[in-house]
Parts: C-alpha cells; structure tokens; sequence
C-alpha cells in the first residue's frame, strides 16, 4: 500500500512538473524591453516631426480624409493597442501616392506606407504585418541606437551635436539619425540586426492583434523573389536571412490560435488604393525639385497643423520651429 502511494506521489509530481513545461513552452509572448537609449521621448518625438517635416516638401502625402489613409490608420490603431502603455508612441499612419512598394517609420512614431504597398498585398495580414515590422523600428528606438553607434568614436560631445542637430532639424543632422531625406525618397539606415529584430517584435504584435505572423515574412520574401534590384523598400531594409524560417522558429512555441488575414474592410481599401493617382519614384523626385508636393499637400488639406519645417540648407536651427506656408483657402 506504502509502495503505490509513494509511486502516486511521484507520478503527480511528473505530471506537474509536465503540465509546468508545457505552459511555460506554450505562454503568450511578450513584448521586450525596448532599453533606454537616453534620449527622451519628447526628443525623439521632435526629431520625428521635424523629419517628418521634410517629408511633407519632399513627396506627396495623401490626407487624412482619404479613405484609404482611414483605413490604413484603424488598421495601425489595431496594431497599436496590443502595446503596453509604457512602451508605446503616439503613432501616426499615413499614405504617400506612390507606385513602389515601400514604407518607412520616424523617430517617434509618423509611419509613410505608399500606395503600391497597398496593392502589392494580397490581405489584411500582409499589409499589418509591413506596419508592425516598421512600428517595431520605432518601439525599439533603432533609429536613435543607429544614431548613438555612428556618433560614438566622436565621444559624449558628438553625440548631443548630432541630437541637438536632429532635434535643430538640420538635414545633416537628421542624416546622423539615420534619416535621409531628399530626391523625393526617405531611406532609413537599419543593420541586418535591427531587421531580424523588427521582424521578431513585430511578429508579437501581429500575433496579439490576431494576425499570422508568418503572413509579414510571406510578404517580404514575395519581395525578395522579384528580381533585379528590387523594391526600395529592400534597399533600406536589409534581409537578415531567411525571414520565414525566423518567423517559423520564433513562433513555434507560441499557443495556438486562429488568425484573421482579410476584411471587407481591406478588399475595399485595396480597390480604392488602385484608383488614386500614384507617382513613380522619378516623377516624385523632379516634384520634389519644383516645390511641387508642398502645393499639393496644401491643396489636399495633407499637411498637419503646426508642422515644422526643418531646414533644408544643412546648418543646424536655432532651435525656433519654422512653419509650412499657411494653406490657402478651399
């Protein structure tokens, strides 16, 4: 009797220390730790809106009365609410009407997402996963990390000069962050590593918003396997290996759960997508030239309110925010 008491004590134990295993194989992800860069989020948030500012005289911004701009943004806003309160940004969301695929995310949270982007995507997930890949940028702060690394053989003193210029809005001083702006195009200077990462926390967003991480990777790897040079959206974001295979590993123990991939909400985006007038890359830059999109986004009611414009001359500002010209009357 002793006996079979004693070995059914020790079977609960194994089944306990199994079933402990298991839930531990099987827990929910977690977003991680982004780290502190120390630069403030207001900083960062400054260097942002001065970056995104140059944006706006750069190329054309669809505004936030389009529908498909709505539509991207309930999608970001989706994204967004699976991140904790202390971790997060005041992301903004939206759409630039050009041809190639591409998008791009600024310090402190204004994301672009072109218009063939949109198009390119065969559901929801897909397009979701391309917005929580570039949130994951801004939630690990990589532009800023880029920045520090770059500025540190120079010492303490190049490093604030360099944030003092982002922060100033001089172009030369965005470009120590990583941003570089002009010709029509942003590109942002991300690492292999600051890629697979971002496909890693971006994957966890997709997965606490419903989507199927594996339909990101999907989409990049479609990319990929065009040919040629690509789109620019790989020119700035360099593969970091098999994305797919990543994402497989990443997710394998995670519980299992059924995903969305797309909406009517999406299908009908994605067929207003195809009937807005979208530029290819060339026909933005020679706009960029002129002085064309700042009309444009003017004229479209684009531009938010009190944007400042950084300096386009690289000297670093004063410090004191210019203005866009004031929109003129519909």
């Amino acid at each position: 009797m002793r006996n079979r008491s004693f070995a059914a004590r020790i079977l609960a134990v194994l089944l306990a220390l199994t079933t402990t295993v298991f839930a531990v194989q099987n827990a929910a992800p977690q977003l991680p730790n982004p780290g502190d860069t120390g630069v403030s989020h207001q900083q960062q948030e400054q260097i942002g809106q001065q970056a995104m500012a140059e944006v706006f005289k750069q190329m054309p911004v669809l505004p936030d009365s389009s529908p498909v701009t709505q539509y991207v943004q309930r999608l970001g806003k989706r994204l967004e609410a699976v991140i904790p309160q202390q971790y997060s940004w005041p992301y903004q969301f939206r759409v630039i009407p050009q041809s190639d695929i591409n998008a791009f995310a600024l310090p402190g949270g204004p994301i672009f997402v072109n218009v063939g982007t949109i198009t390119a995507a065969k559901d929801e997930a897909q397009l979701a996963g391309v917005l929580a890949h570039e949130m994951s940028h801004v939630y690990m702060q990589h532009s800023i990390k880029q920045m520090k690394k770059a500025q540190l053989a120079q010492g303490l003193a190049g490093i604030l000069g360099g944030l003092a210029g982002a922060i100033g809005g001089s172009i030369g001083g965005l470009a120590q962050a990583g941003i570089q702006i002009g010709g029509g195009m942003v590109m942002m200077k991300y690492s292999r590593g600051d890629e697979a990462q971002a496909d890693a926390v971006g994957a966890i967003i997709m997965y606490k918003a419903g989507y199927d991480p594996r339909a990101m990777a999907q989409f990049f790897q479609q990319l990929e396997q065009q040919g040629g040079s690509g789109p620019q959206f790989l020119s700035d974001h360099p593969n970091p290996g098999n994305r797919v295979q990543a994402v497989d590993d990443e997710i394998a123990n995670w519980p299992k759960k059924n995903f969305n991939s797309s909406t009517g909400q999406f299908q009908q985006a994605k067929q207003d997508a195809q009937g807005i007038k979208a530029y290819s890359g060339q026909q933005i830059a020679q706009g960029a030239k002129t002085g064309e999109w700042v009309n444009y986004n003017r004229q479209h009611n684009s531009i938010p309110k009190n944007l400042p414009v950084a300096q386009s001359n690289g000297q670093p500002s004063d410090g004191r925010a210019a203005m866009l010209p004031p929109r003129s009357p519909a």
